[in-house]
């Protein structure tokens, strides 16, 4: 049986902004970028959650400064990114110097820039200090009534089939400087361990931290404040084969300062003396007129590479840096942390809800570690071809050094697959592809360029002109995706026509959930050429027409062909891209488990 389909009154899925009161469910420790996104997705979701954080005080300093596009998605999917991208500074030009520390003997693009496109609106990276990042993170907080808690420590846990107990310090200084700590006992459901590489989650777990350190290959990375400095490209100076230096401006005035090779004469600079490392500039850049002002944060870093066996033991999960830890080289680290929490949140939120498959959690370690292992291998390698003195160094190909320095223009440039467009989850358990079916126990490219066919696993392109007739207004797949429920786009038959049993096969999954927080929303594309029949259908949450032909050019589909539906997770990944009923039933089972069907 088929029905000709049309609008339906305004859909929306509005965001839960509550004081969480109520004993919380999951306990989030740490407070960088991995922890903050968890704790507010988890909060959007309307799942109660405290965070803590060991240190008295913000952290401060550039650290993760790189914003890959597929980061500043999920911002923009958490309703930050308006208000981060106020701090973005893209300046991919880089230039090497000769011997006197002006001449410009190399230069080239660090990024390609990319041109916006219909599926891709945000394709280029972007640098912002992560201080400000965890700022904009915590503000988001706060707007849900839920504040970082500072100075408090996980000390130990313990979990059982019904939750996790956990002992946390909470260390106070009063005016005098005296120092105080009490202790309380928390239980909650689960607990995220996003407290770094040094942190005690992991620790407790005994998971293996598998991996390298390299002793030998130094770097100097430092946050200082300079004038004088042409903030609208990078800068090298000196010899991969003594001491090298690369200044990169990020937000006026502050710089984000590289060193590394010969660093035994720059032990003064490690404590981020201001004199000291401006004298060390000097002696490399052979330049005195660039004057550092201030330095915020300074660390000296030894490469290492390691990542856990485990990204969850029972009810505790690790993520971010206290699960992977990597060379900067990539601007990898603060995005991996980012999709770490974003992959796990929904399906906690779910499992919180008791509307969770029970196999549904397992699937954040299936899909992340190969992501992980990928991302490793990808990071590692520029490290070497940055660090030339390194014993891992690769021969480089004729005309890839700029003359002069010895800089290796290939380990200073940025592919597209960095930019993590094409992380994948097509090998995942919980991935329904009827077009495009996976090959069994294959996983493939993890870190593919993020072109191609699109596939059940891949991230969700955008599409912009879609006409909302209900309401004359022209809206894009992005504004329409939910950060908390699933998004199923049911594109028509070339006739206009939807089978009845497709959309009875969505709503089934609903009953069980608020009104005001549904777990699936569905929307009608059509074609521009069947606007006609958008005159109706109460079964669905909303019908638009694909005005400009972008989200059928975008998904591949054929606009006289098989009416297919796209299903989006709440995460911007494409759960399921399947036919009608069966299908639907079979990606929503592996999510949901057996749905209570409507009376």
């Amino acid at each position: 049986m088929d029905i000709n389909i049309g609008s339906s009154p305004p859909y929306s899925h509005p965001t839960a902004r509550m004081s969480f009161n109520l004993q919380p469910a999951v306990l989030v420790v740490g407070a960088g970028p991995s922890g903050l996104v968890a704790a507010l997705s988890l909060a959007k979701h309307g799942v109660p959650v405290r965070i803590i954080e060991k240190s008295t005080t913000y952290q401060v300093g550039l650290r993760g400064a790189g914003i890959q596009p597929r980061t500043q998605e999920v911002f923009t999917s958490l309703g930050v990114w308006d208000t981060l991208s106020v701090s973005g500074v893209a300046n991919p030009i880089m230039k090497a110097y000769g011997p006197n520390g002006r001449d410009v003997v190399k230069e080239w693009d660090f990024f390609e820039k990319l041109e916006p496109s219909p599926g891709i609106p945000l394709p280029n990276p972007c640098a912002i200090p992560q201080d400000i990042t965890e700022a904009v993170l915590r503000d988001a907080l706060k707007e849900h009534g839920v504040q970082l808690e500072l100075g408090k420590e996980l000390v130990s846990f313990e979990q059982d089939d019904e939750g996790v107990t956990a002992q946390i310090a909470s260390h106070v200084s009063n005016a005098s400087g005296a120092h105080s700590t009490t202790t309380e006992t928390l239980k909650v459901g689960w607990l995220l361990g996003a407290d770094g590489a040094r942190g005690v989650v992991r620790k407790l777990l005994h998971l293996d931290f598998l991996g390298e350190t390299r002793d030998a290959e130094a770097i100097l990375i430092a946050d200082v404040q300079a004038e004088n400095i042409d903030r609208s490209c990078s800068h090298f100076w000196g010899s991969p084969d003594t001491t090298s230096i690369a200044l990169r401006p990020i937000v006026a005035p502050r710089c984000s300062f590289l060193a590394m090779g010969d660093l035994s004469s720059s032990e003064p600079a490690w404590g981020g003396d201001l004199a000291a490392l401006q004298e060390f500039f000097n002696s490399i850049s052979k330049r005195n007129d660039i004057k550092f002002t201030k330095v915020a944060w300074i660390s000296k870093w030894r490469p290492n590479i390691r990542m856990v066996d485990k990204f969850t033991v029972g009810r505790v999960f690790v993520m971010g840096d206290a699960a992977h830890v990597h060379s900067p080289t990539g601007g990898q680290g603060l995005n991996s942390s980012v999709q770490d929490a974003y992959n796990l949140a929904w399906k906690l939120a779910l499992a919180y809800k008791k509307t969770a498959s029970p196999s549904l959690l397992s699937t954040y370690e299936s899909e992340r570690m190969p992501v992980i292992a990928e991302m490793l291998n990808l990071s590692t390698n520029l490290l070497n071809l940055v660090n030339s003195r390194s014993p891992n160094a690769p021969a480089l190909a004729p005309g890839a050094l700029a003359p002069a320095t010895g800089f290796s223009v290939d380990a200073w440039s940025r592919g597209l697959k960095l930019r993590q467009l094409g992380v994948n989850y097509r090998w995942s358990t919980i991935v329904v592809d009827e077009r495009t079916p996976p090959v069994a126990g294959e996983i493939g490219d993890a870190y593919g360029a993020g072109r191609g066919t699109v596939r059940a696993g891949d991230r969700a392109p955008d599409a912009p002109g879609l006409v909302d007739t209900s309401k004359e207004t022209t809206t894009t797949l992005f504004k329409e995706f939910s950060p908390t429920a699933h998004t199923a786009l049911v594109f028509a038959a070339n006739d206009g026509s939807i089978a009845v049993e497709t959309l009875r096969a969505l709503a089934a999954y609903n009953p069980r959930a608020p009104a005001n927080s549904p777990l699936v929303q569905s929307i009608i594309v059509l074609p521009s050429a069947l606007a006609p029949h958008a005159c109706g259908a109460p079964s669905a949450n909303k019908t638009l027409v694909d005005r400009d032909g972008h989200a059928h050019r975008e998904y591949e589909i054929a606009t006289d062909g098989i009416a297919y539906v796209v299903i989006v997770r709440p995460d911007g990944v494409v759960g399921a891209i399947v036919e009608g009923a069966a299908g639907i039933d079979k990606y929503f089972k592996g999510v949901f488990g057996e749905p209570q069907l409507a009376e």
